[in-house]
């Protein structure tokens, strides 16, 4: 395919028991297609499966075989175990064609306006890695789209964000005044256009991270490149949070649960030990060495005094690991 005839997006999802919200997702995309410019060359969806077992791969596969094809063009990539996030990314990246990536959890959704004005932040600075929209609930109210860069100064500012997510000065003011500070931080995954030039010279994702904090590395390499990332104004994106990977079962080595984001109760010992393990990653590859000792010591002493067992010694066995 010629770079005129490509499509200017590639929308990539990753699924895993999304049931209804994929379903909702794609017909949204259905919609921006039908909005869509035709000078922006058109659009494409990736989709890739991480063994999905509630009906959700095969509602795809119809949709992907009906006569005439859906708009925008549905392309399925059905994996036999799941992948993790940020490896069936990848694998939807060799398989696309457009010159911007669109992450796009399968609980969320953009709207056509919203996504041509990232594009258009993309085609107007030829140095913009990552163009951001603003993240909202479904109901409307905000969501937390942007954090500081991951470390001990970063993850203390973030915990008290998470207190006032709904509060105006916490999107705007608050990262306009940290960034300075801090360094560019990231921004979330769960919508989110990438150039694509940018994605494939850091590598795209670390494979190393099965789940959780894939998007926080991402965002730090994209920035030591020398790519820039910002929030584009006027830009907005759903997102319920939760559902794209809510209660995974996780096949391979030393994955049996999957959940992104920060720890919510009643999740899995899997999945709390899972983000605890790319947290040391994180740390380990990126942070001071004092900082991943203090990271060890404060896990060892929140473990070691919690009541549940089972959940303590999944923990206390990773930091042996590590």
């Amino acid at each position: 395919m010629s770079e005129s005839d490509a499509p200017a997006v590639s929308v990539l999802v990753v699924n895993y028991n999304a049931g209804p919200h994929l379903d909702h997702c794609l017909e949204r995309l259905c919609e921006v297609a039908e909005e869509w410019p035709t000078s922006h060359a058109g659009l494409e969806t990736v989709v890739v499966d991480n063994a999905s077992t509630d009906g959700s791969l095969e509602a795809v596969r119809e949709l992907e075989g009906q006569d005439p094809a859906p708009e925008p063009a549905l392309r399925l990539i059905a994996s036999a175990r799941n992948l993790g996030f940020g490896a069936a990314c990848n694998l939807a990246v060799r398989e696309a064609t457009g010159r911007y990536l669109l992450l796009l959890n399968p609980d969320a959704w953009i709207d056509a306006t919203s996504l041509q004005r990232l594009v258009e932040a993309m085609e107007a600075d030829a140095r913009l890695g990552v163009a951001a929209p603003g993240l909202h609930y479904k109901d409307g109210s905000r969501q937390l789209g942007w954090a500081p860069p991951v470390g001990v100064v970063g993850e203390a500012i973030q915990k008290f964000r998470n207190r006032f997510e709904g509060a105006a000065w916490n999107h705007a003011f608050l990262p306009r005044l940290l960034r300075p500070l801090l360094g560019q931080g990231w921004f979330s995954g769960a919508c989110l256009l990438v150039r694509r030039s940018a994605f494939e010279e850091v590598g795209g994702f670390d494979e190393g991270f099965f789940l959780y904090f894939e998007d926080a590395d991402l965002g730090l390499r994209l920035g030591r490149a020398g790519w820039r990332q910002r929030h584009v104004d006027q830009a907005r994106a759903h997102h319920i949070r939760g559902v794209a990977t809510s209660g995974m079962s996780v096949e391979g080595p030393g994955h049996r649960g999957e959940q992104r984001g920060p720890r919510q109760p009643g999740l899995t010992v899997d999945v709390e030990r899972e983000y605890r393990a790319s947290q040391l990653r994180y740390y380990g590859l990126h942070r001071p060495r004092w900082e991943s000792r203090y990271l060890r010591r404060r896990l060892r002493r929140k473990y070691g005094t919690l009541e549940d067992g089972e959940r303590r010694r999944a923990v206390h066995s990773l930091l042996e690991e590590r």
